[in-house]
């Protein structure tokens, strides 16, 4: 079974998918670290898979490239490759950005996405987003209403839709990292989300962070990064599984603000599933017990992560923290890619190309969320608007 992956990043979704058994036949990206990264690492084995070794990799604006070059290029006809696999970058919905969403050109490459599915005929599409898109607000300003654009746009196109938030520590990754996804499928052609294997009654306990560094060895002196001056002194006074608190953002319910952990100041609980990697050097810092207070480095990220050790991260260090926290966990996407090909043995049938009549219903856990969103909006909304707009013309008077 083949698939083509578009924003492939580091290759974190397509080692996973081939360790299931997929073969990919195609790989993109704009980010010219992520393509060094592919062709790095092409051949290099992960539960003796090689990696990538017949896929075409290649560095491409999704803006301008079209399925039937992509076809071309690797000597397939259209409806031969049955899985599209990829994430739009996610920084126009995530928590941690400015959530521009659609107003931001990232937030539509989606559209590129869909396009490109319809020029070689997918049969399914495997689509992975910020946990942020389930309430992302679209045009009208609605909580949910973006999630609901997307879906309307790939019903139209022909796909029925599946979405859930799956958290990858259920998987037996060493992180709680909670993310959304989709499913795009024909009617009467619908994969099932893998089951949940750690974390539950019947099941082994999420794996921490302690076994998942453990198993790597120490880090090295050029690895080891410590806190200095202000940071160190904060940092001193938090406990494993704290952080430094953020100042408070008064709200019309909340008037002695509502925080949070400021970024890049967290000491993470080594006996629990480790925090999300995140795309840029402020990770978490630990109490390691040999060496004492550090950062995690580059290379613990991607251990937890799930890259096979030998992966290689071309680029500085910078480039490597954002390669390792932007993908997909190898070991989770292997789950998914499971379920994926489950379905495809079951069934030869590419389902009914009919348009759907409506999108499948949401999980009621991602409809509660919507629903809350709007109620929290409704009461705190104007005062979290009030104070933006206040920050805003502070920083244009300085």
């Amino acid at each position: 079974m083949h698939f083509a992956s578009l924003f492939a990043g580091a290759g974190g979704l397509d080692l996973g998918l081939e360790c299931a058994g997929w073969a990919c036949d195609y790989a993109t990206d704009i980010d010219p670290a992520a393509i060094a990264t592919l062709n790095a690492n092409k051949g290099r084995r992960m539960q003796g898979v090689r990696a990538l070794s017949e896929a075409v990799v290649e560095q491409a604006d999704v803006r301008k490239l079209g399925g039937k070059a992509i076809l071309a290029r690797i000597g397939r006809a259209r409806g031969a490759v049955p899985l599209l696999a990829g994430g739009p970058p996610c920084q126009s919905w995530s928590s941690a950005g400015r959530q521009l969403g659609l107003a931001d050109p990232r937030g539509r490459l989606f559209e590129d996405y869909l396009r490109i599915a319809r020029e070689i005929d997918a049969r399914w599409l495997l689509f992975e987003n910020v946990r942020g898109l389930v309430t992302a607000r679209g045009p009208d300003g609605v909580p949910g209403s973006a999630l609901a654009l997307i879906r309307e746009a790939l019903r139209k196109a022909g796909w029925q839709t599946k979405v859930n938030l799956l958290n990858a520590a259920d998987y037996g990754v060493p992180q709680r990292r909670v993310r959304l996804f989709l499913i795009g499928y024909h009617e009467g052609d619908a994969p099932g989300f893998p089951q949940a294997t750690h974390g539950g009654a019947c099941g082994p306990s999420w794996v921490t962070l302690r076994e998942c560094l453990l198993g790597i060895g120490p880090p090295t002196d050029n690895e080891i990064i410590r806190p200095t001056g202000k940071m160190k002194a904060e940092l001193e006074a938090v406990s494993p599984g704290k952080g430094v608190k953020s100042p408070g953002k008064a709200e019309t319910t909340r008037p002695g603000g509502h925080w949070g952990y400021k970024q890049g100041a967290f000491v993470a609980d080594l006996d629990q599933a480790a925090r999300t990697v995140t795309a840029n050097a402020q990770q978490d810092w630990i109490r390691d017990p040999d060496l004492g207070l550090r950062r995690l480095s580059p290379r613990e990220c991607s251990a937890i992560q799930t890259f096979p050790a030998c992966w290689t991260f071309v680029g500085s260090r910078v480039d490597h923290y954002r390669l390792a926290g932007n993908a997909v966990p190898p070991l989770f996407a292997s789950a998914l890619g499971a379920a994926l090909i489950d379905q495809a043995r079951a069934t030869k049938s590419k389902g009914n190309r009919v348009t759907p009549s409506a999108p499948e219903p949401l999980p009621l856990r991602l409809q509660a969320a919507i629903a809350y969103t709007i109620r929290d909006d409704a009461r705190n909304g104007e005062s979290r608007r009030a104070a933006g707009a206040a920050r805003k013309s502070a920083l244009e008077a300085a």
